[in-house]
């Protein structure tokens, strides 16, 4: 101890040595470098104290140090060296700050390495070092039991879910914001921050430290090879798929997009277990790269709307007799005859917890007699006037009152049937007796408007006379058919209008619709009452054509509904965020109007409502995106195996007779072709672009072909195909495709 005070004393006490020291502490030491370190540390530790410093002091201490680098070299640095083209792709701010050449040389403006400390890293960084760091929040209970559910959801154990967390916490020096820098690296480089920094390393201290860049000038002109020049690029580094200790490098528009919907993989395709090939050639990465992510605004729209609809439906129209059967009422009601009888209304179940068929014709399903002059239901009408031109008003003896009816209907021994000419009531037309009538409760002599002369004379034919609005005050007239009271009046039963002079109760009791201001049914248009919506333009020929479309926002119920929103909110949505909301609304809608168009010609009499045309649709554009992204899948085949077995097992479950098979093949069709022409797709090469562009015209034409032939099918030559309903109901029992109408039946 003694020898090394004794020594400590001497050194101190010898004035060169304690001038140097004195100096040396306090900064003033004739040596450059000293003082330059010391002037730098006091700097720096006035900015982390006291904040942002001036600028023109950084730029006077940089240049000072410049000056004391050229002083120090015997001559002028080679170009060779000039660190100008180097860059920092981890500093902070802006990803590479040009450098500013002061007398000739080239001066950092930030640190080239994450370990250098400058004045320049704590001036213009906007990480805020002299800040202190803010205390993390601790997570509540319902968030930690949220991040625990979807990890074991996600098939990650809770360790595994911790350790991606505190991966995902670690602090990385923020990507660049520069896009145009932004290259593709080769596959086999490994671009880990380690890596990158050790080869990095020797050059990057040359640009940090004024010595060892002079020691290297040195080494230049005595001809010793430096270090090597290493040109540092950014790398693009998909979002998803991070591996551990990779570099996050990716621009900041793509930060936010969390549930960015990658080309050829999406939802599906993680179901499926697509992945890419190891090697992708780099113009296709920067196609995917370059895919914009699309909000599904119409998704949310549709689904939104069909909700609204359903439980609207349900509200007004109620809820049909649950089931896969038929579904029988019977009751005693006053009918045609004065009495009461047992009649019996089979009504078909809906097995989807929503309104019956009649009210579902009457919201806009898609049925063919309401959009067409359908033959069938015109066959039916004509009959009824047939029969309707011989009929003449039974009057009852006792006089409880008179109904419309045939003479096989009308009793002789308790009634009187007027009929003209042999009755004595008859009224004469032009000269001569009428051969048609009586009609009960209307007749030329009485009725004011319209009233019987020209041009609105009434003709011989009744099924051709118009409603009576204001009758004669008078309350006898001497004729037997108007003085009586009238029981019964046309009222509309069932799905094809068919039309019956009956009374109120027995109308009510069918479901139907009583028309208190005809006598005929000639005078009231049923299926403009089946159909609901518009009228038509001509009484005759119904045109509502806009089903087509209308139905694609109706549900048969609300579990259909349910379904329907189950679908919309993963595949529909997955496959919009591809391709937005024009793109997508358009195979959509137009797969949906093409389901609906095949489903009314093949099965004309059924009352479908619901998207699955456009749904099938949906499912045709999986696998075209499938096909466009062939090359760049590992295991493509597996994909497609999969989703076509999926897809062939809801065509078999279409077999089922409350489903319209027709809807979904056409659908499907029509959606494939549609995708091909519609979907983004990446090109392979020149080639592959032009070849592509040219099936988008050819599918497009072909698709408008189909719709074309569709309509033209449906509006001006009808075809009946009797086999052609096996596609869609395979007939296991008699009774299992069975077609039931509303129709009344004697009990």
């Amino acid at each position: 101890m003694g020898s090394v005070a004794l020594s400590v004393h001497c050194m101190f006490a010898h004035p060169v040595f304690q001038i140097e020291g004195t100096a040396d502490w306090f900064g003033v030491s004739k040596d450059g470098d000293a003082t330059q370190k010391w002037q730098r540390k006091s700097l720096r530790h006035c900015s982390m104290r006291y904040g942002r410093l001036k600028p023109q002091v950084i730029r006077e201490m940089d240049l000072s140090s410049q000056d004391n680098i050229s002083l120090t070299s015997t001559e002028t640095p080679p170009p060779l060296y000039v660190p100008s083209s180097i860059v920092d792709p981890l500093a902070r701010g802006r990803a590479f700050r040009m450098v500013e050449e002061v007398d000739g040389y080239s001066v950092p403006q930030t640190p080239v390495t994450p370990g250098a400390a400058s004045l320049c890293s704590f001036t213009s960084s906007r990480s805020g070092l002299n800040r202190l760091p803010r205390r993390r929040k601790r997570e509540s209970v319902a968030k930690m039991s949220f991040r625990a559910a979807a990890a074991l959801v996600k098939g990650r154990s809770l360790r595994e879910n911790a350790t991606l967390r505190r991966m995902q916490r670690r602090s990385f020096t923020p990507a660049s914001f520069m896009e145009e820098d932004v290259v593709d690296l080769p596959d086999e480089l490994d671009t880990s921050f380690f890596f990158l920094f050790k080869q990095t390393l020797p050059l990057l201290l040359s640009v940090s430290h004024p010595r060892p860049l002079e020691r290297g000038w040195r080494k230049a002109k005595e001809g010793t090879p430096g270090p090597p020049k290493v040109p540092l690029r950014q790398e693009v580094v998909s979002v998803n798929g991070q591996r551990r200790g990779q570099r996050i490098v990716v621009p900041v528009k793509k930060l936010f997009a969390r549930e960015k919907r990658p080309y050829g993989l999406g939802m599906v395709g993680k179901l499926t277990n697509r992945t890419y090939r190891k090697r992708i050639d780099s113009y296709v990465k920067r196609q995917i790269e370059d895919m914009d992510d699309h909000r599904p605004f119409f998704t949310y729209w549709i689904t939104v709307v069909h909700l609204l609809i359903t439980i609207l439906a349900v509200c007004i129209y109620g809820i049909a007799p649950v089931g896969f059967s038929q579904h029988e009422t019977v009751d005693s009601v006053l009918r045609n005859k004065g009495v009461y009888e047992n009649v019996k209304f089979v009504q078909q179940e809906n097995f989807w917890v929503g309104p019956s068929s009649e009210a579902l014709i009457h919201l806009g399903a898609k049925y063919s007699p309401c959009m067409r002059q359908d033959q069938q239901v015109h066959d039916l009408i004509r009959d009824k006037r047939d029969i309707e031109r011989d009929s003449a008003c039974c009057v009852r003896n006792d006089r409880s009152g008179c109904l419309q009816t045939s003479e096989e209907e009308c009793s002789s021994t308790l009634a009187v049937w007027v009929k003209w000419p042999g009755h004595p009531s008859t009224p004469q037309l032009e000269g001569r007796d009428r051969q048609y009538g009586s009609v009960c409760h209307q007749d030329p002599r009485i009725c004011l408007e319209p009233a019987s002369v020209a041009p609105h004379e009434w003709p011989d034919d009744i099924t051709k006379w118009p409603v009576c609005t204001r009758y004669n005050t008078g309350n006898h007239t001497n004729l037997p058919h108007i003085d009586c009271t009238i029981t019964g009046r046309p009222c509309c039963i069932g799905t094809k209008g068919r039309c019956e002079i009956t009374s109120r109760e027995y109308c009510d009791f069918m479901k139907g619709y009583f028309h208190e201001e005809a006598t005929l049914c000639s005078q009231v248009h049923c299926m403009d009452d089946v159909c609901g919506l518009l009228p038509f333009l001509n009484p005759e020929i119904p045109d509502q054509f806009y089903r087509l479309w209308l139905s694609l926002f109706l549900h048969a119920g609300i579990l259909h509904c349910m379904v329907s929103v189950c679908f919309q909110m993963t595949i529909l949505r997955d496959l919009e965020k591809l391709a937005g909301w024009l793109r997508i609304s358009i195979i959509y809608i137009l797969s949906g109007i093409t389901g609906n168009l095949a489903s009314a010609i093949f099965l004309p009499y059924r009352a479908e409502v619901g998207p699955a045309g456009s749904q099938f649709g949906i499912l045709a554009c999986l696998f075209v995106e499938l096909f466009q992204s062939w090359q760049i899948l590992a295991q493509p085949w597996r994909a497609f195996i999969k989703l076509l077995c999926v897809v062939l097992f809801l065509f078999a479950f279409g077999l089922l007779p409350w489903i319209d098979n027709f809807a979904h093949i056409f659908g499907f069709i029509s959606g494939f072709f549609l995708s091909f022409a519609f979907l983004p797709y990446i090109s392979f090469g020149r080639m592959d672009m032009y070849r592509k562009r040219l099936q988008i015209i050819v599918f497009l034409l072909v698709f408008l072909g189909l719709f074309a032939g569709l309509v033209v099918l449906f509006y001006v030559y009808p075809i009946k195909c009797d086999w052609c309903e096996l596609l869609t109901c395979i007939p296991f029992t008699d009774k299992f495709c069975e077609k039931y109408d509303l129709n009344a039946h004697l009990h």
